[in-house]
């Protein structure tokens, strides 16, 4: 992961995702927006439609000036070529509204509703449609006290194997799990009749914001989600199609060589054993990298991480054997993943020093592993892993976690003094639960004053993963010591921060004696009913329940 440091409270995270360029008729095939004439009651609904089927939340959305609101789910729907996202927003304030991005997260797409959709069980992120505008579906305008507004976002197409996703909004609200998602015959627009232009809805009504049209050529984003997971001797970043294994060559080398140790030709007997049975050689090449801290001149460190990747290199390739191709290749300290310098300079220099192996995963097929290629690789591989991987989804499988509106008790507090304006906080814990293969970390974050929060207050931390709000926290396995971390949208983007999935703000009510709900998601550990949480500076909190 290249580095990217936070300075300052207030860095808004702008994901520069790889996208898929197509025309609007080749998208869509038929009109973006429907007269409230065309929009009638029988058109099928998702089927969270029903009251005691309802996803509805509570809660303050925006940053600086919050909106209190009311957001109810109604489900996804696929579509000729798209698929579209309904949902309701009721205001909750007395006087009339304008939110400006209340519900985006991205700097300078004011006016729209980005809201990503999680796939917990396949590990994708679907990101709502662009054009040169912005986010593509409802217009909002001024929200009216009591009135309900049904609201369209438009998404690149759902798989139809996918019955359930989960939207995240920026607010405190946060999650909605178990959206259903389901076939529609509808055109995507209003189901609802549009407000009469320079009238004013009275309260208890409900109606819909227009649709914007689409300007010039739109943008689609699917990602895959990264799992990061630490452990004493490697960190390794994982999604469905590939995989970087980071060894710490404090580990793999003595103090400035690149003689490998005894110690490391276990370890590396290990990663073998692993890339055998995951990397595809069918798509090479099993790409090593060396990396050092910033001690010592460029042309020096070059020069050593490339020593390092090759003698690892010829260790792994000794192990697997000709059925992958390799390349080693040395960045030196151009690549840092922590900031050095700092009060825990020792130890952002030692995970700078590493070696990374990465490689392409071996896509499953109908729920079992690509046999031809795995036995091209290792011959007696190839049975153990159609029976190991059979039924489970690419991502590592668990079940999506039903909606659910109450976070329980709290089960831990911690308080802490920042420092130097000896503002002090509260988090309150509550119970983790399972979507999908992550786990969701849900806490409050109260105010206890003096003084108000700045609005981009985060809990990043100083070591790496710069992006997210929550990357300074980390849920900790306490059998085997492993860390897990935020899981992260996309490939790590070499040019600015990361998203992660997390409300894309932390601070939203900023008076003291308020509070803030937050969330982000982590891998989850298996087998595991309780975690320890390392709530960064709160401390740590053991055995924090997982239901």
């Amino acid at each position: 992961m290249a580095y990217r440091w936070r300075s300052g409270e207030l860095t808004l995270p702008v994901t520069m995702a790889a996208i898929l360029t197509v025309s609007g008729c080749g998208v869509f095939g038929g009109p973006w927006a429907v007269s409230s004439e065309g929009a009638s009651s029988a058109r099928p609904r998702p089927s969270a439609t029903s009251a005691e089927a309802s996803l509805a939340k509570e809660g303050w959305f925006g940053p600086t000036d919050p909106l209190h609101a009311r957001v109810e789910m109604r489900g996804v729907e696929r579509l000729a070529g798209r698929s579209v996202l309904r949902f309701t927003v009721t205001s909750l304030v007395d006087e009339a509204r304008h939110t400006g991005n209340a519900f985006g997260t991205a700097a300078g797409d004011f006016g729209s509703y980005r809201i990503p959709l999680i796939d917990p069980v396949g590990g994708k992120v679907y990101h709502p449609l662009t054009d040169q505008v912005g986010t593509l579906g409802s217009k909002p305008g001024y929200y009216q006290p009591g009135v309900r507004y049904e609201t369209v976002v438009y998404y690149p197409p759902i798989p139809a194997d996918v019955r359930t996703v989960t939207a995240i909004t920026a607010g405190t609200a946060g999650e909605f799990t178990g959206v259903p998602v389901v076939d529609g015959t509808g055109s995507g627009g209003p189901l609802s009749p549009a407000a009469a232009p320079g009238s004013t809805p009275a309260p208890g009504t409900t109606v819909s914001w227009p649709v914007r049209e689409p300007a010039g050529q739109i943008a689609s984003s699917v990602q895959d989600l990264y799992g990061i997971t630490e452990g004493t001797e490697k960190t390794t970043t994982a999604s469905g199609g590939d995989e970087t294994v980071g060894l710490r060559t404090d580990v793999l080398f003595a103090f400035d060589s690149d003689r490998l140790t005894a110690r490391a030709r276990a370890v590396l007997d290990d990663v073998a054993k692993e890339t055998r049975e995951k990397a595809d050689p069918g798509k090479p090449p099993i790409l090593i990298e060396g990396h050092t801290d910033g001690k010592g001149s460029h042309a020096y460190n070059m020069d050593l991480s490339l020593r390092r990747a090759e003698a690892v290199r010829k260790e792994v390739q000794a192990r697997l054997g000709g059925a992958y191709r390799y390349r080693a290749t040395g960045k030196g300290e151009t690549e840092p993943v922590a900031r050095e310098g700092g009060a825990d300079d020792e130890e952002a220099r030692a995970k700078n020093r590493r070696v990374e192996i990465s490689y392409r995963i071996r896509q499953r097929t109908g729920g079992t592993t690509d046999l031809k290629a795995a036995s091209e690789a290792d011959p007696g591989a190839a049975s153990g892993a159609a029976e190991s991987h059979a039924g489970e989804p690419t991502a590592g499988g668990g079940r999506p976690a039903p909606f659910h509106a109450d976070d329980g008790e709290t089960v831990a507090s911690r308080t802490y003094t920042r420092q130097p304006s000896g503002q002090r906080l509260r988090i309150d814990v509550k119970p983790f639960y399972r979507d999908g293969a992550y786990l969701v970390a849900v806490f409050d974050i109260v105010n206890l004053g003096p003084g108000d929060l700045g609005a981009g207050t985060g809990y990043g931390g100083d070591i790496a993963y710069i992006g997210g709000w929550y990357t300074g926290f980390s849920v900790v396995d306490p059998a085997s010591r492993t860390v897990y971390r935020a899981v992260r949208m996309g490939p790590d983007d070499p040019r600015g921060p990361d998203d992660y999935v997390d409300p894309g703000w932390a601070t939203f009510n900023v008076k003291p004696d308020t509070g803030n709900r937050g969330f982000f998601y982590a891998p989850a550990p298996p087998d595991v009913t309780s975690v320890t949480f390392d709530a960064g500076p709160f401390g740590r909190i053991d055995h924090v329940p997982v239901r």
